[in-house]
This record gives C-alpha cells, sequence and structure tokens, in this order.
C-alpha cells in the first residue's frame, strides 16, 4: 500500500503541472525500481512527461528503457517505432529490434513488416526482405503499389528479373504513373 500511495503521489505532482517535481519523482523510482514494467511504470510516465514537454529525445530514451523490461508492451513499441520515424532515425542497430518486437507481438503489423524488409534490403538480405514484402501484401497493404515495388525491387536485387517485372507491372496497374515502379521496370 505504502508503494501505491508513493506512486499516487507522483502522478498527483504530474497533473498538478509540476511536471519537473514529477520527472525527480519518476527517475529516483526508475533507479529503485528498473524493471518496473506497464503504461503507469516510471519509464512511460517520464516518456509521457518529455512528449508533454516537446523533448523527443528524452521519450525515445524512456520508451527504449520501458521495451527493454516490458517485452510484451505493444503500445510502447508502437509508439517508440513512429517516434523514431518522425525524429528521422534510420540507424538499423536502433530500429531493427523495435520492429522486430512488433511482429514478434502482432504478426499482422504491415508496416513494422515493411520496414523489416526495407531494412533487409538495406543489410542485401534479399529473401528476408522478399518474405517480409509477401506478407505485407497478403495482409492488404494501404498502399499496394508500394507493397508491389518493394517486392519488386526485392526480387531484382536477388537476380529474379521476371518476378520482379511482374511486380512493377503490378504496381503500375494500380498507380500507372508511380515513378519507382516505371524505374523498376526499366
Amino acid at each position: 500500500r505504502a508503494a501505491c500511495a508513493v506512486c499516487a503521489r507522483r502522478v498527483a505532482l504530474r497533473k498538478a503541472g509540476r511536471a519537473d517535481d514529477a520527472v525527480q519523482a519518476f527517475e529516483k523510482a526508475s533507479a529503485l525500481a528498473p524493471t518496473a514494467a506497464g503504461n503507469d511504470s516510471p519509464h512511460a510516465q517520464l516518456a509521457e512527461i518529455a512528449l508533454e514537454k516537446k523533448d523527443r529525445a528524452r521519450a525515445i530514451s524512456e520508451l527504449t528503457a520501458l521495451m527493454n523490461v516490458d517485452f510484451e508492451n505493444l503500445p510502447a513499441a508502437q509508439h517508440l517505432a513512429a517516434l523514431l520515424r518522425e525524429a528521422n532515425v534510420t540507424d538499423a542497430a536502433r530500429t531493427r529490434p523495435v520492429y522486430e518486437r512488433i511482429v514478434a507481438l502482432d504478426p499482422f503489423d504491415r508496416d513494422a513488416r515493411a520496414a523489416l524488409g526495407r531494412l533487409a534490403l538495406q543489410r542485401n538480405d534479399v529473401e528476408f526482405a522478399a518474405r517480409e514484402f509477401r506478407t505485407v501484401i497478403a495482409l492488404k497493404p494501404i498502399d499496394p503499389a508500394v507493397a508491389h515495388a518493394d517486392l519488386a525491387e526485392s526480387y531484382l536485387r536477388a537476380g529474379k528479373r521476371d518476378d520482379a517485372k511482374r511486380q512493377a507491372l503490378v504496381a503500375l496497374e494500380i498507380a500507372p504513373t508511380y515513378a519507382r515502379a516505371q524505374d523498376l521496370l526499366l
């Protein structure tokens, strides 16, 4: 009960507009209980406060720390992925584990699978990329032309020119002026 009262005081500080005091309290809590998980955990609260203060870097840091201890927190992983995209973080060492976690928790997440496919293309793992892009297509993406162009690119890099041509043509059937598909076809 004492721990719950302490948590309540921290949240009350935050709600009272005393964000700096709340940050100090949550930082102490995260040091005392580094494996605390959930949306009420110190790392989650610190991430929310950081976002309120427009401190995206701190929010990313706190959500990364939360993801490292709260393995089943899909919303935290998805939020972290969105923040990394907004911050234009392209370092595969930082983004890949986040997308892998999302796919492990939600195998039907098209965006995470597409991101994993693009990361695989960057490291020239064309078979893995093609598998991810085929999965994205099977999951009925919002923009199927992009998905087919992604698959065409993975096939082209794998030396499967006929398959690449077929996928580029499918992309062009969907979006006749799609420049990337036209380039892939040529």
